[in-house]
């Protein structure tokens, strides 16, 4: 084979290989295919506050019948005085039913912060700059990660592989009751929660608080005090629509006034969402299809040369 030939069949080649992976590029992703996750609950009293929580939040098979959910977030954080001292608001995605995957975009920011969660790693890009440092994504890594474990509750107690849930006891004050269990996350999940204290409201069977020890370098009390508040029902869903956050005792007391407020809205399920969404975009330039049409250019340059 002269060299005339060796470089025509080398760029036909080339071109098929190109074609192929700009085919599989384009080609939007078949909706994939997934049987309904099966319920699991411990055994005992665990299992019945889970279960009626469940029920009271929209039945389990309402919840598996939604396959996705986007909404938007408003984090509003307030001094000593109770004045708002900072207000970040985030368009969340996920896709449900796959553990806990999610990703963040900032709204209102000029440079643009994009920060994703696959259930053990995160990363995140900041006016298109790859950020690495611990020290600059850990606020919003933490606002991330601590937000896609809390959506879905209390349905994803029943999903998460290798949960620790047991039950916690009863606690009442002047009017009101509740069952609580308490939880902890696998390791596996980098979770900045270490443990987890969930108050059940008896009359409602809904999630009416949570107590929490939380690791994180710039807060400066472990123990946390969430509210849940003002709950909507949203395609069969109920979930609340306001969370309010303060240092609290170990009996769950609030030390102070409100230190934080997230304000969750414009809910949306079954969005379609292709599945690379959810994965870090390579941090190289280029990826296989542009090195392949690099070669292209390069095996047809060399053949008019």
């Amino acid at each position: 084979m002269n060299g005339s030939a060796w470089r025509v069949r080398t760029w036909l080649v080339l071109w098929v290989i190109a074609a192929w992976l700009l085919g599989c590029s384009e080609r939007p992703a078949a909706p994939e295919a997934r049987s309904p996750v099966q319920m699991h609950v411990p055994k005992g009293k665990a299992g019945e506050v889970l279960e009626r929580a469940i029920v009271a939040a929209g039945g389990w098979e309402q919840w598996q019948k939604v396959r996705s959910v986007s909404f938007i977030s408003t984090l509003t954080i307030f001094d000593p005085r109770g004045d708002a001292t900072s207000e970040t608001i985030f368009l969340h995605k996920q896709p449900l039913h796959q553990g806990p995957i999610g990703r963040l975009e900032s709204i209102g920011l000029r440079d643009e912060i994009v920060f994703g969660y696959n259930g053990r790693e995160s990363w995140m890009r900041v006016g298109g700059r790859w950020v690495h440092e611990p020290e600059e994504k850990m606020f919003t890594e933490f606002h991330g990660v601590s937000s896609t474990l809390s959506f879905g509750l209390p349905f994803v107690l029943a999903e998460f592989a290798d949960l620790e849930l047991e039950y916690a006891g009863e606690e009442s004050d002047d009017d009101r009751h509740w069952q609580k269990l308490r939880l902890v996350y696998p390791k596996s999940f980098r979770s900045p929660i270490e443990w987890a204290v969930l108050y059940f409201e008896s009359k409602t069977g809904l999630i009416d608080q949570v107590l929490a020890q939380v690791n994180a370098p710039f807060l400066n009390h472990p123990l946390w005090l969430g509210r849940w508040r003002e709950y909507r029902t949203v395609q069969g869903i109920r979930m609340e629509r306001v969370r309010s956050f303060f240092p609290a005792d170990p009996a769950g007391v609030p030390l102070s006034g409100l230190a934080a407020e997230q304000l969750i809205e414009h809910v949306q399920f079954d969005r379609p969402f292709p599945p690379e969404l959810f994965h870090a975009p390579l941090p190289t330039e280029g990826g296989a299809l542009v090195r392949a049409l690099r070669q292209i250019r390069s095996a047809v340059t060399e053949f008019h040369g």
